[in-house]
Formats: structure tokens, C-alpha cells, sequence
């Protein structure tokens, strides 16, 4: 059983620990996300992109271009060969699952919808009932803070010279 209080938080029966509530798909998903979600970055801010009219801006109609890039480019990657398509014994409907949830990780990490998220998890936790895990839109977004939290998180590190 899942705590729904108003702490928003997980059941101390589970740890603490997500991986005890999460399928293994949305896991695969999660780490696969973390590993891709700034492949082929260019240096630039989509902003940039859009202003100076660049094509990855013009193919992804100027909205979320990076990462609509990133899990584009890394799909074609995965999926281009089998030597890389670890996915492959998945079934069909698992595999469709996966591009799914891959793409809503990603495209979170888009700074341009940054408050927009954090809106909806308040509204879950600080202002309302907490997340609802029988609720395939709560579990959804809390795959997208996962990866929303570790995308952020990296100008924290402490990083010596």
C-alpha cells in the first residue's frame, strides 16, 4: 500500500526507494533517459537555435528542439543496428510502452516547461492529496521529476580544480 497523505511521500514499507513501486520497464526507461537526454548536444539553447533559424529548430517546430533531438537522434541510434538495440527482446507492446515513457522523460528535461512541472507536482503534494500511484498520469510525472531532478542537479556538484 501506497501513502496518498498529504506528505505526498512513499509508504516506509518501501524504503523510501521508488524502485520498489516501479516497474522494471519504467526503470529501463528512467536510466535509459539519464543516459541519453543530452545526446548530440550542441553547446546552444534552444532559444538560440530558434533565433538563428537553425534546422533542428525548423524540424522540431521551435518548441522542446534539443530534446526532441536528443531521444530522435538516440532512438535512431538504438534502433539502427542490433548490436545496440538492447530493447530487442521486448514484446511489441512493451517496446511501444518504452518509446513512450523514454520520450516523456526527455522532453522533460526541458527547461521552457521547468515550472510548469513543478506546478503540478505542488498541486499533488504540497497543496492536495499527494500522488495517487494508481494513477498512470501521477506516475508518469513522477518519472519526469526523476529525470527533471537529476538534469538540474548537475551545476550542485561539487567539482574541484
Amino acid at each position: 500500500v501506497v501513502s496518498t497523505q498529504s506528505t505526498g511521500g512513499i509508504n516506509a514499507e518501501y524504503g523510501g526507494s521508488l524502485k520498489d513501486i516501479v516497474p522494471d520497464l519504467k526503470l529501463l526507461a528512467l536510466f535509459t533517459a539519464a543516459a541519453i537526454h543530452d545526446y548530440d548536444h550542441p553547446g546552444r539553447t534552444n532559444a538560440f537555435l530558434v533565433a538563428v533559424g537553425d534546422t533542428k529548430a525548423v524540424m522540431y517546430n521551435d518548441r522542446a528542439v534539443l530534446e526532441s533531438h536528443h531521444v530522435a537522434s538516440a532512438w535512431y541510434l538504438l534502433t539502427s543496428d542490433e548490436r545496440y538495440n538492447f530493447c530487442s527482446g521486448l514484446s511489441a507492446t512493451e517496446f511501444k510502452r518504452f518509446r513512450f515513457l523514454l520520450i516523456e522523460a526527455v522532453l522533460a528535461t526541458d527547461l521552457k516547461k521547468h515550472f510548469d512541472f513543478l506546478a503540478q507536482l505542488n498541486a499533488k503534494t504540497v497543496d492536495g492529496e499527494g500522488m495517487d500511484w494508481d494513477n498512470a498520469e501521477d506516475r508518469i510525472l513522477a518519472l519526469q521529476m526523476c529525470i527533471k531532478l537529476a538534469d538540474i542537479n548537475a551545476p550542485c556538484k561539487e567539482f574541484e580544480l
